[in-house]
């Protein structure tokens, strides 16, 4: 289980987070939506410790932060190890090949020896359709190409939380195909997923739980059956936006 508990998050005396509460069950694949600006990815990273809250406790597996003292360099390595975050931006080292890219975690962090993360990272890599280009570097890569590459060097440190901040913004829509494609096969797994996204059919059709950030609270936390029937006013306003959108994958 992931538990936050009245979590808040400023910069420069802005509130962007106001005194979130949720669980984030394990085995689930948990959709964090809402507009811009409503903290969707701030919460992501102060799973991750990315960003730190100023109030608040986050508990993981049984190791629990309070955010009203200061955390040591322990507490927070505790945490982190725990969850694996994907970005949007890939954020692949692009002097490393995909195999080196998805092998170097695990040998830094002492849970591999190079021979070991070598095999892994092959095994990782045929994963996400993509044992063909282990000797490519980034640039020689598509952008669903090193959006999977980042996706399989997330799973080279089994994490228990996958944290996903809009992976597939950057991406036409051929290519977004192929991440979501992955990311539904990961949750077929029935592996711990939290995805930030925009996109209403990942939502609609894999998601176990769906939470809508509106203004830095919690509009929604639930089903998503419930979400995309709610006559909640705010909640009615976003998805008109999407009423468009052909819900199939």
């Amino acid at each position: 289980m992931l538990s936050v508990k009245n979590l808040s998050k400023s910069f420069d005396g802005n509130t962007i987070l106001r005194e979130i509460s949720l669980d984030v069950a394990a085995g689930e694949t948990t959709v964090i939506l809402g507009p811009s600006g409503s903290g969707k990815s701030t919460l992501l990273r102060c799973l991750n410790l990315l960003e730190t809250p100023e109030l608040g406790q986050l508990s993981i597996e049984g190791d629990t932060v309070d955010f009203g003292t200061d955390l040591t360099d322990e507490q927070v390595r505790t945490i982190r190890q725990h969850s694996a975050m994907v970005f949007q931006n890939f954020n692949l080292f692009p002097h490393l090949t995909a195999q080196q890219n998805v092998a170097l975690a695990p040998v830094l962090n002492g849970k591999k020896s190079k021979a070991e993360a070598k095999k892994l990272a092959g095994q990782l890599l045929a994963k996400v359709g993509l044992e063909h280009k282990a000797d490519a570097y980034p640039d020689n890569l598509s952008g669903g190409q090193q959006q999977r590459v980042a996706i399989a060097r997330a799973l080279a440190v089994a994490p228990d939380y996958l944290l996903f901040d809009e992976p597939t913004s950057a991406l036409d829509p051929e290519l977004e195909a192929e991440v979501i494609q992955v990311l539904m096969g990961l949750a077929a797994e029935k592996r711990s997923l939290v995805v930030v996204t925009h996109n209403m059919a990942f939502a609609r059709r894999v998601a176990d739980r769906i939470i809508f950030l509106d203004g830095g609270t919690v509009a929604y936390n639930g089903a998503p059956a419930g979400f995309f029937a709610s006559d909640h006013a705010r909640i009615q306003r976003f998805l008109q936006i999407f009423e468009m959108t052909d819900y199939k994958i």
